[in-house]
């Protein structure tokens, strides 16, 4: 009978995403999770007064954390073009967490809607390799940092054998590899400052983690 509780506990916290272990242990994967969003912010080198876009920011895992760093002078912009879902939900987190700073856009594929030489970093998780006017979003993107300012971009590394496939079949796997995104930043005109290709390892799904490229815009 021990063994078949055992069996069924381990069952179940399997199908809740969890490890069958005791206290703290159950957390290890959401404080793992925190500690990536922690080393994102920092990538974008945000301070009091920054303002900053998250693009395709989706249910707003980020917002919190980009909150709390621009502080109550600054400015986050939450941007997102999913109108049923999206941004529903951002403006519910807005609204339930107080976050008076942050600011929900509805974009557009082709148009972030952010304000011209506003920004001081803009930053796009897991949402890049989606985009398939990417010409038109960098542009934009351009045009809405200021000198100086930071691109910070986070997406799924391809499957195995998958790297040296098109964009757009990588695209329909939900992944992309490095090198096509690097090349699509330097013809934006942006400037690679550092890349990170197993930025996330043992990530869980197919693909196995993900990578990161800071670039900036030009002074």
């Amino acid at each position: 009978m021990k063994r078949i509780l055992l069996a069924l506990l381990a069952v179940g916290c399997a199908a809740a995403g969890q490890a069958p272990a005791r206290g703290q242990r159950a957390n290890v994967g959401e404080q793992a999770d925190y500690k990536k969003i922690s080393d994102t912010a920092d990538a974008l080198e945000l301070k009091e007064g920054s303002q900053v876009a998250d693009v395709g920011a989706g249910e707003g895992a980020y917002e919190e954390e980009l909150s709390k760093r621009v502080g109550s002078t600054g400015r986050v912009y939450a941007v997102d073009i999913d109108e049923k879902r999206a941004i529903p939900k951002l403006k519910t987190l807005v609204e339930n967490k107080s976050l008076t700073n942050v600011t929900v856009v509805v974009g557009e594929p082709a148009n972030t809607k952010l304000p011209d030489e506003s920004l001081d970093a803009v930053l796009i998780v897991n949402a890049y390799h989606e985009m398939t006017a990417y010409k038109e979003i960098l542009a934009h993107l351009r045009t809405a940092l200021k000198p100086g300012g930071r691109l910070v971009v986070v997406d799924s590394l391809p499957r195995p054998g998958n790297a040296s496939s098109p964009r757009a079949d990588q695209s329909r796997r939900h992944e992309l590899a490095a090198d096509f995104a690097e090349a699509e930043f330097r013809e934006a005109g942006l400037e690679i400052v550092e890349r990170r290709d197993n930025f996330v390892v043992n990530q869980k799904g197919p693909s196995g983690g993900r990578w990161m490229i800071i670039a900036r815009n030009p002074q």
